[in-house]
């Protein structure tokens, strides 16, 4: 069977998002089977760097070009004995835009898995708020994993999987691959309108979801729907009670969390999430 994910991509930022990052991706690596491709991107010094790519980052302001690949030599030194023999471990630093350049690593070195950590920590440093994992994920067709501190690719015993208007044939294959692979059991959410004719339709692929997975996969699986005015807040919401360790989402609609501000200033689920979250475009 071909692997479901081969070359994972590993932005890094230099702070202490970058040790949990790292250990998570090793472990990813070593149990998947995978390569790994590390990347920082230098933003050269400018007074307002904020008006350069969007976001505040620290490491603009105090690290050089030269010392980021000084630091990126001791990572891949410090890591690369730790994966397991076969696997290899690369490295980049480039100067630009953090989404431009990781969409063409992407393609690129054929990535098929991206690893971002996510932290509390909102600014000055925190990756999660300089790549725009949902406008990524749509033009790189690449899955993209937000990892925290509790996930463990070892123990993905509940998997979230909201379904709403359509049959979201990759976003279940990639949840169905890893619950076969952990034994866990897979949540299909559904979500209720009181619009009739949306409903019967949300209602349809929830129950072609459900039937799919029970006809051809050997996975334990777990079917409810919720009425709610915005699905990755019900999302978030039952991923939160049922004490998940993993959301699959698509990029898009269903990743954005209610009202306009959200909507303006790109407010999405993994964002919020405390549990692990992977984007995965439609095709």
């Amino acid at each position: 069977m071909q692997k479901l994910f081969a070359h994972i991509l590993v932005p890094v930022g230099f702070n202490r998002n970058t040790n949990l990052v790292m250990e998570k991706a090793i472990q990813v690596a070593n149990y998947l089977g995978c390569d790994i491709h590390l990347l920082y991107v230098w933003t050269p010094y400018l007074p307002f760097s904020v008006f350069y790519d969007g976001y505040f980052s620290t490491p603009a302001f105090f690290i050089t070009e030269d010392k980021a690949m000084s630091r990126m030599k001791k990572l891949v030194s410090k890591y690369r004995p730790r994966l397991r023999e076969g696997l290899t471990l690369k490295a980049s630093v480039r100067s630009g835009n953090w989404d431009i350049l990781m969409k063409e690593l992407i393609i690129t070195q054929h990535i098929d898995l991206v690893m971002i950590p996510k932290h509390k920590k909102k600014f000055f440093g925190a990756l999660l708020y300089e790549v725009d994992v949902n406008e990524l994920s749509l033009k790189s067709q690449c899955p993209i994993l937000t990892v925290t501190r509790n996930f463990n690719i070892e123990n993905l015993q509940h998997i979230v999987v909201p379904i709403n208007d359509s049959l979201p044939v990759r976003k279940l294959s990639v949840a169905t691959r890893l619950a076969s692979q952990f034994n866990g059991m897979i949540h299909l959410m559904g979500h209720r309108s009181n619009r009739y004719a949306e409903d019967k339709r949300n209602v349809k692929y929830l129950t072609m979801a459900y039937q799919l997975l029970r006809d051809y996969a050997e996975v334990r699986v777990h079917c409810s729907s919720k009425e709610g005015k915005n699905v990755a807040e019900d999302t978030l919401a039952y991923a939160t009670n049922i004490q998940a360790d993993l959301i699959v989402v698509n990029s898009g609609n269903e990743s954005i969390l209610k009202g306009w501000f959200s909507r303006w200033f790109g407010n999405y689920l993994y964002k919020r999430s405390a549990i692990p979250v992977l984007t995965i475009a439609p095709k």
